[in-house]
């Protein structure tokens, strides 16, 4: 189907797909209730607020088949382009686990794996519960079609004051031409634990892929969790990310998401503070280049009062490529002294390069202390003239620069070995993609 010809509601196909492969009535039931929520809710288009600055037209009319996953498409995992981290991994191939890519047996103590097809009857209904519950009709129809077309669904838990020795890698790699894939994972930190959940979204070479993910977390009283997410997709893939966070009293939740790759992709974070004494940091950079498209949508909900949250993105966008910055903070009647920043800022590599930028507070409590704020702008050419006038050639110059300006936006990160890892890969980025004065 030709880009512009949208399906009234897109990908019913692999919704069938999904139900056929249902081997009980559970997992039919979820199915099929998902497929309402998703019709209820709509395809995205020009008139979904939340949806106006990325058109997904190009997806909607692209035919995908459901992709099979593990070890049958023999896919490995591409080092080059996940974050360099020392942890045990957990690696999904289409959204499907795959036991011979992962290292389950050196899960740290006091984390534990459940998958949803070995799932007991306790789990299976608190997966259950969270798939239901989702909101689709507000602004999430991918998150219904992902339990739609559910590939496989992963709980983590980290018990109550577990505090583990290592970080827990999760890698999802996207493998296979014209395929799509709809993985889902739980991490459920428990009170007072102390843990660092990574991210790798990856693909290989310029293979056109859909990858639908959803990611829901909870974290308990008193608890740390560190959530750190890589999107470095197959340049030719499209990539929508969900993330949830519920976070409760005196908990903190450190999040941070580099986006590199796809010829489109979406990092969405909703996240509600229910209790007092919160610190919910949600952090990121995008580089993009080519025709590339990057959009990351935020929402804070302050639900309780006395907590405080941080939102920095710094992006960079070369050639043709578009960056999206939606952010809200909504502080509700009840949630007194909330402390909030968003910031979004932009550096434009080219005059074709474009961002579209919304930040947007709606404060119903008269005691709070709330600012947001967006800025665009290109390379000072004072700046290069000074590291051109000290032997440094200009190609290498506008590297560092931009890569001293990302750099500030990785150090939010609060785990030292992710930072690092996170300006290796930015880094190699830049080192493709501004390569001369074209970008």
């Amino acid at each position: 189907m030709p880009d512009g010809l949208v399906k009234a509601i897109p990908f019913e196909d692999l919704i069938a797909a999904a139900r056929a492969r249902s081997q009980d009535g559970w997992r039919a039931d979820l199915n099929d209730q998902a497929k309402a929520r998703y019709h209820v809710a709509g395809w995205p288009h020009a008139r979904t607020e939340s949806w106006k600055y990325t058109n997904l037209n190009a997806l909607a009319g692209s035919d995908f088949t459901l992709a099979e996953g593990g070890a049958a498409t023999g896919a490995a995992v591409p080092e080059d382009a996940i974050l360099a981290i020392d942890a045990p991994r957990i690696v999904l191939v289409n959204g499907v686990l795959d036991p011979a890519l992962s290292n389950l047996d050196a899960l740290p103590g006091g984390v534990v794996l459940t998958r949803l097809a070995e799932a007991g009857e306790s789990d299976r209904a608190v997966m259950a519960s969270l798939l239901s519950e989702e909101s689709s009709t507000d602004g999430l129809p991918l998150a219904a079609l992902n339990a739609a077309t559910l590939s496989d669904a992963l709980i983590l838990d980290i018990a109550t004051g577990a505090v583990p020795e290592t970080a827990v890698h999760v890698i999802s790699v996207g493998a296979g031409e014209n395929k799509a894939f709809a993985p889902r994972l739980l991490i459920r930190a428990g009170e007072d634990s102390f843990a660092d959940v990574i991210e790798s979204h990856v693909g290989g070479g310029a293979e056109v892929y859909f990858s639908n993910s959803v990611t829901q977390v909870t974290v308990a009283k008193g608890a740390r969790l560190g959530h750190y997410r890589l999107q470095n997709e197959a340049l030719g893939a499209f990539h929508v990310a969900l993330t949830t966070a519920e976070v409760a009293e005196g908990a903190v939740y450190d999040n941070f998401v580099l986006s590199l790759g796809a010829r489109l992709a979406r990092n969405e974070i909703r996240g509600e503070i229910t209790g007092a004494r919160v610190e919910y940091r949600i952090n990121g950079a995008y580089m993009a280049s080519g025709t590339r498209h990057l959009d990351n949508t935020t929402f804070i909900d302050h639900a309780a009062a006395g907590s405080r949250s941080r939102e920095v993105y710094k992006g960079v966008l070369a050639d043709a490529s578009r960056g999206v910055f939606q952010g809200k903070i909504l502080v509700r009647q009840d949630a007194q002294q909330t402390d909030g920043y968003q910031m979004n800022r932009a550096m434009l590599m080219s005059d074709r390069a474009e961002i579209d930028s919304k930040p947007e507070l709606e404060i119903y409590a008269d005691d709070v202390r709330c600012s947001h704020g967006a800025t665009v702008g290109e390379l000072e050419e004072d700046h290069l003239f000074y590291l051109q006038a000290r032997g440094i050639d200009r190609d290498t110059a506008r590297r560092l620069l931009v890569s001293a300006y990302i750099d500030e936006a990785i150090d939010e990160i609060h785990s030292e070995p992710v930072r690092e890892a996170m300006k290796q890969r930015a880094g190699d980025w830049l080192a493709q993609n501004l390569s001369g004065d074209g970008a």
